[in-house]
């Protein structure tokens, strides 16, 4: 039975004996350099697509890394807005009321008190702003005033302050300022 190739195998051989040792030597340098230059040649190409593929790895990680970090960030914007949300909901602070009882338990006589009525203040939000004045009050009894506003569970906050000093008393100021307390208006 014959090989397939068994023809030309015979043929290389009958021509490699038919080389001189100089011939024999030369053809086996340049079969050696073809070999060592196919092996460099894809070891190049093999290094080539390992850094490839180790810089798309890096760049996959720091994506990973990115979306990561912003769920770390949303989830903390999402805490955060239940929070605010959760003082938004269930029964709005009446202002009126609420100040006067401060007003009371801190022996303080409020001068002034007008509602400023209600406006959107963004999406979904309603604001409702009182206008209150205080004639002849000392400071410590006027930041602890404000403290107690902005104590409450409910989103109530001091807007805006103004503060005049008195000529006729160094001590005691003429304070206007403006409360609004906020709620969902859906």
């Amino acid at each position: 039975m014959k090989l397939p190739f068994q023809g030309a195998i015979e043929s290389a051989r009958h021509g490699w004996e038919g080389l001189s040792l100089r011939e024999r030597r030369m053809l086996l340098l340049m079969f050696a350099a073809f070999v060592i230059t196919v092996v460099v040649l894809a070891f190049g190409s093999i290094r080539k697509d390992i850094a490839t593929r180790t810089a798309s790895i890096a760049d996959k990680e720091m994506q990973l890394q990115k979306v990561a970090i912003l769920a770390g960030g949303y989830r903390d914007a999402e805490v955060e807005r239940t929070k605010i949300e959760s003082r938004l909901r269930g029964t709005p602070v009446r202002l009126f009321s609420y100040l006067e009882d401060i007003s009371k338990r801190q022996n303080l006589q409020i001068g002034d008190m007008q509602d400023r009525g209600t406006d959107p203040a963004g999406e979904g939000v309603q604001r409702s702003t009182v206008e209150v004045s205080f004639a002849q009050i000392d400071l410590k009894s006027l930041v602890n005033f404000l403290n107690e506003i902005e104590r409450n569970p409910r989103l109530v906050k001091v807007e805006r302050l103004r503060v005049r000093h008195r000529n006729d008393d160094p001590d005691l100021l003429d304070v206007n300022l403006t409360v609004s307390t906020y709620q969902l208006t859906s």
